[in-house]
Order: structure tokens, then sequence, then C-alpha cells
């Protein structure tokens, strides 16, 4: 007894059409300028939260770890200005000036590495605000040399 009133016929017709559609499917790879636009998205995002617990009054010490936690885990995006013909908005300086852009990101990465080191024994603001400006100002200052406006 069949459950599903469908003919043999029916049947291999989905199965032929299914097999053929998973097999032509290319798998979609993001590009090296999205990965990096993605990242530093979610940085301006956790910057701005970060942010707004200094101008709403509201520090929460936990939170704002997460938010330096996350900006550090990502400093990974460095391996995606490799490829010089994926350009985006940077300037052609990040690769002719490859180790004025690679000192920019180290710097970059050792003040998100003090923010974190200051937020894991913060109590308030004031405990990180010193690292957080840092980190902005690192960020802004790298934007300046090496992104197109």
């Amino acid at each position: 007894m069949n459950i599903l009133p469908i003919s043999k016929g029916l049947a291999i017709a989905i199965v032929a059409v299914l097999t053929v559609t998973a097999c032509s499917s290319k798998p979609t790879t993001p590009n090296d300028v999205s990965i990096r636009q993605d990242i530093m998205q979610d940085w301006r995002i956790s910057s701005d939260i970060m942010k707004s617990m200094l101008f709403e009054d509201r520090f929460d010490a936990k939170a704002f770890k997460e938010q330096a936690d996350a900006i550090q885990a990502s400093t990974h995006v460095w391996a995606h200005f490799d490829n010089d013909a994926e350009k985006g908005k940077a300037q052609d300086t990040v690769w002719t000036d490859a180790a004025g852009f690679k000192l920019k990101a180290q710097m970059f990465d050792d003040a998100v590495g003090e923010l974190v080191s200051a937020a894991d024994k913060a109590q308030s603001f004031t405990d990180v605000e010193k690292a957080f400006g840092k980190m902005n100002e690192s960020c802004g200052s790298c934007h300046k040399s090496y992104k197109s406006r």
C-alpha cells in the first residue's frame, strides 16, 4: 500500500531534477572584499555598543568585555588584504605601501589587545576609556591612510 499517491514516473522525475540541481549548483564563497566589509562592520557595531556605555552612563563590564573579545577574535581580517585584485574601497597604498599598512594593522591589533586586557579587570568605563580611545584612534588612522572615501 502506497502512503502517497505518486506515480513512479513522477518520483523518478523529481529525483532527477533534484540531482541535477544539486550537482550543478556552485558553492558560493564570499570574496575578500565582502569578508573584510563584514568583519569591519561587526567591529563598528561592537565599538558603537561599547561607546554607548560611555555616553549613556550604563557600563556593563561583562558586555563590554564580550564586545572587546569579539573584535580581537576577528583580527584575522588582515589576511583578506593579500589579493590586490580585490580592492573594494581600499586604496592602492594598501599594496604599494604594504609595510606601512602592516604596521597600522599591528598597531590596531596591539590597541585591541590593550582594550581586552583593560576590559578583563574593568569595573567602570573609566577603567577602559583610554584603551577604547586608542583602539578607535588606530582604526581611524588606518582609514585615513588606506581607505578610499
